[in-house]
């Protein structure tokens, strides 16, 4: 019987079996938003919660999408307790970034399964302008 003394050589590798355990609560997958048009989102996601408001719009009006006011038209999704913000082109329905709305960066990064090291998107805080020491959620932001 060999005893196993903790100390490897070099020549030896390690090969991990463990997962990572898996997201505690992660009302959106945003990794899997990064890349579609609000269409597709809007299909994923669900109705925008504009939809159900008179006074706000779904879509900005067709003068309005002649404007630079269509250029970067909001959208807000909500699920168990999560906010996002998706901005878009609502002439081109190309996504600008989407907001995961909240105070604690590390608690948004689960709860939108994001990575600081993907390669298809940046992620940045979104500052408190009355107290830039605090966040107001974290902007994903597609690479093209």
């Amino acid at each position: 019987m060999a005893a196993c003394t903790g100390r490897s050589t070099v020549s030896e590798k390690r090969v991990s079996t463990v997962e990572p355990p898996p997201a505690e609560h992660a009302p959106f997958d945003v990794t899997a938003l990064v890349g579609r048009n609000i269409d597709q989102l809007r299909r994923k996601l669900g109705p925008p919660r504009e939809a159900a408001k008179q006074n706000l719009g779904l879509e900005p009006t067709p003068a309005q999408k002649q404007t630079a006011a269509g250029e970067n038209w909001n959208n807000t999704f909500e699920k168990d307790g999560t906010t996002l913000i998706v901005s878009f082109n609502a002439r081109t329905r190309k996504v600008h970034d989407i907001i995961v709305v909240g105070d604690d960066e590390e608690e948004l990064m689960r709860r939108g399964k994001l990575t600081l090291t993907a390669l298809n998107y940046i992620v940045l805080p979104v500052l408190n302008p009355e107290n830039t020491s605090r966040v107001l959620g974290l902007r994903v932001v597609p690479l093209r």
